[in-house]
């Protein structure tokens, strides 16, 4: 039977989260951590004896599955309609931090050792393409869908996602502001008929 965490460990891990989160994995210090808690760096390794990188990857997983979670409830929550559903996941997504995607697959997993990389790319795969991969099966078996490659759509569509986030605040504008012409030129497309 594992202990739950502590209050203090929770606090770290909250606090490295929001960093690795903003700012990637290779850009966070220990010392950063330790200084937005108000704690000496050498306390970290009390909690994460493996340091950063045991701390990187407990958060991540952590993420994962709160978003895997998140999907999942949001897709039993917008009806029966593919529509609906993705609407659901969209506006679940704007709600919380972005993953950051392609960060994370391009400069966070090559900077940690390849077990590790390889488990979190699993882990991500499993959270957030498989249910979405589900979602577009069935659409496609009830005939909403004529595409075939339920992987590249539940891709598609979390880039979309993350894209709505970054798009917007490089518009300065309000992400749901984007949500609907997204959400439309991702299941219409973008060529007059």
């Amino acid at each position: 039977m594992t202990a739950a965490p502590s209050a203090a460990r929770e606090r770290v891990q909250a606090v490295a989260e929001r960093l690795f989160a903003e700012r990637g994995y290779k850009a966070v210090t220990l010392r950063d951590i330790a200084q937005e808690l108000g704690i000496r760096q050498a306390s970290l390794y009390y909690h994460f004896p493996g340091g950063k990188e045991e701390l990187y990857v407990t958060v991540t997983r952590h993420a994962l599955e709160r978003h895997r979670e998140g999907i999942e409830q949001a897709i039993r929550s917008g009806g029966d309609s593919l529509a609906g559903q993705l609407r659901a996941v969209a506006e679940w997504l704007l709600q919380h931090p972005p993953l950051d995607l392609v960060r994370m697959v391009q400069a966070d997993m090559p900077a940690i050792s390849a077990d590790h990389s390889k488990e979190l790319l699993q882990l991500a795969r499993e959270a957030l393409l498989r249910p979405l991969e589900n979602l577009f099966a069935e659409a496609r078996a009830r005939g909403e869908t004529k595409r075939s490659d339920d992987r590249l759509l539940a891709a598609l569509f979390l880039s979309m996602a993350d894209g709505i986030q970054v798009g917007a605040r490089f518009a300065e504008s309000e992400a749901r502001t984007y949500l609907d012409e997204a959400l439309d030129t991702f299941l219409h497309g973008v060529l007059s008929r």
